[in-house]
């Protein structure tokens, strides 16, 4: 005890220092940077899992519908009726319905090569019965009678299949098949399905759709750019992949994946995640040869042990240092106004001794208090524009669905043609909805996505809806959040136009006023009584309280949407009311505050 009272001040405060926190903080920063990067590790696997899931998902579902396509085209009464006529009889006997059958069917060809843009590059169908001219889309099956596949297809009885040709069985079935293997991808992926009449059970031929399998397993190959991180698709029934081989010995990786309960399987110093598809024998494998130890270290549960540490330190070194210096007093009392300020402020730094290095690292920590309540700033501000782009997706595979669904209805009155019209003019909605991820959008641009919605509408109500627009040329290029226009417009037409036959008149309005501008949207439609309207304008409040009433129809997804991204971005200011009469119409009006710090904070969306 004697010794260290006849030590100085500053090997006092070093001594404790050492023994009390130095000593503790390193030991325990070690343990948790171990311990932390072995979670961080883990977390980071977990979420490659559900991104090559969802990868996995969408090539599933593309090939599902390239399937359906194709059995929907094998299975069509057109084709089967020209086939077994061509089966039982000469054609040239028949020429004006022939060619008019023939036509439908190319047609139909065409579509599916078109539809979705899913990667089918051709389409063929192969007949046993002798033709007379090859082409328009017809070929004679004995050019497929040597080829392993076909064989393969042949044996197996099946009624469809996938096969994955090499560059080897690419070129064979090309120059079979009168493809040049120049002019192509040097591997395809076939789709092939048998042309039965229902009657017999007859085959009437088989028909082809060639894909290229770097559109089709686009979504995993686009997944990661690293050269580290390599996917590979494996087709197990014929022992083919695609894409780098992760490892010299498939079988042993995959007798590994399907013994494990787990999609993680580690061989020869890589981490392999194997995720097979769900409706094909296909598995697509994403490696990962990093090890865990070079992963860095999550600073958050690290910092929040320093800092209690590091509170420690100033406690007890300041108990300390105002028990031997009473001089201190005065600094201290200065630290408190300047904390009481907001750290603005600075200590003079006039002394050289001890209490004067303590000055100095204050200052610096005051700095440093000033950087982090910057950095805290930034990182909620960038927190909010990530829930609103969250809230703002919610819309888009809501309005695809029900597109979609007009579609198909149309489709189901008017045939296959129409429907690769329709698809044309929904392209336009599809690309202002998917290809640009920008928050915002002028007026002008949000305007012109409402014209398209009704045009695509339209198809489905026979040029039913009217739509009228009064907005001021000077309103057109202000800035709003995307898709504020789009829900609205569809609950006026799905929820306002019930009776058969009757026709809907929307009009759309835009002023400014002082501090805000608003936007009107009524329309003369069936309207809402009191209770709907009351459990609506609640519901679009608050949802966790309110259920869905026995007679409501659909979730109004898209004004609860539109409120919270309104309150989330624009603040309490902003408001969204409705005002509805049975038989008499809806009106939503919508309120924006004008914030002279809005302009220019983010690119706007226009085409």
């Amino acid at each position: 005890m004697k010794l260290f009272s006849n030590m100085t001040m500053v090997h006092k405060i070093c001594l404790l220092s050492l023994v009390c926190l130095t000593i503790p903080s390193l030991l325990c920063s070690f343990y948790l940077y171990h311990r932390q990067a072995d979670e961080f590790y883990s977390q980071l696997i977990h979420e490659q899992l559900t991104a090559v899931e969802q990868s996995v998902n969408n090539v599933d579902t593309t090939l599902s519908s390239i399937s359906q396509l194709v059995m929907d085209l094998a299975y069509s009464e057109s084709l089967t009726n020209y086939l077994s006529r061509m089966h039982r009889t000469d054609l040239l006997r028949y020429p004006v319905w022939s060619e008019k059958i023939l036509n439908d069917i190319i047609a139909s060809i065409r579509y599916s090569l078109k539809y979705r843009n899913l990667g089918i590059n051709s389409a063929s169908i192969y007949v046993p019965s002798p033709l007379p001219l090859e082409g328009n889309y017809l070929w004679q099956m004995n050019r497929l009678e040597d080829l392993a596949f076909f064989q393969d297809f042949v044996d197996s009885n099946a009624g469809n299949g996938l096969y994955f040709l090499d560059q080897e069985e690419t070129e064979a079935f090309r120059s079979v098949c009168g493809y040049p293997a120049a002019t192509a991808e040097p591997e395809i992926l076939l789709l092939i399905c048998r042309i039965e009449k229902n009657a017999a059970g007859d085959c009437l031929g088989y028909i082809l759709f060639e894909c290229s399998p770097r559109q089709i397993f686009s979504p995993l190959f686009t997944l990661y750019r690293s050269q580290e991180q390599s996917p590979y698709v494996w087709f197990p029934g014929s022992g083919k992949g695609y894409g780098k081989c992760p490892t010299n010995d498939m079988e042993k990786l995959i007798s590994l994946a399907q013994q494990s309960n787990t999609p993680y399987v580690d061989l020869e110093g890589q981490h392999h995640i194997c995720v097979p598809l769900e409706h094909f024998a296909i598995m697509a494998i994403q490696t990962n040869p990093v090890p865990s130890s070079v992963y860095p270290l999550p600073a958050l549960g690290l910092s929040l042990i320093l800092a209690s540490f590091a509170l420690l330190q100033f406690v007890v070194l300041t108990l300390f240092i105002r028990r031997s210096f009473e001089q201190l007093h005065q600094d201290l009392n200065l630290m408190d106004a300047i904390i009481a300020h907001g750290f603005l402020e600075r200590i003079p730094e006039t002394r050289t001794d001890e209490i004067g290095m303590i000055v100095h690292r204050y200052n610096i920590l005051l700095e440093k208090i000033s950087s982090l309540i910057s950095e805290n700033v930034l990182r909620e501000t960038a927190q909010t524009q990530a829930q609103l782009k969250a809230l703002q997706y919610q819309i888009n595979p809501h309005f695809i669905y029900n597109t979609l669904n007009i579609f198909s209805g149309y489709a189901a009155q008017n045939g296959q043609n129409t429907l690769a019209e329709s698809i044309a003019s929904f392209g336009q909605l599809l690309r202002y909805t998917i290809k640009n991820d920008s928050v915002y959008a002028t007026m002008e641009t949000e305007l012109r996505n409402a014209i398209s919605l009704i045009n695509v509408y339209n198809i489905r109500y026979f040029d039913q809806l009217h739509l009228s627009l009064d907005v001021p040329e000077e309103l057109k290029g202000f800035s709003i959040i995307k898709f504020l226009l789009q829900p609205i417009l569809e609950n006026a037409i799905l929820h306002g136009l019930l009776r058969p036959g009757a026709s809907l008149h929307i009009r759309l309005a835009v002023w400014q006023d002082e501090n805000s501008v608003t936007i009107q949207i009524s329309d003369d439609g069936e309207g809402m009584n009191p209770s709907r309207l009351e459990w609506v304008r609640e519901y679009m409040a608050d949802p966790s309280e309110n259920g869905q009433p026995p007679s409501a129809k659909g979730t109004f997804i898209g004004l609860k949407n539109i409120y919270k991204r309104l309150k989330l971005f624009y603040g309490e200011r902003a408001s969204l009311s409705i005002l509805s009469m049975e038989h008499h119409g809806t009106t939503v009006t919508l309120l924006i505050p004008t914030h002279p710090e809005q302009k220019g904070r983010e690119e706007c969306i226009t085409y």
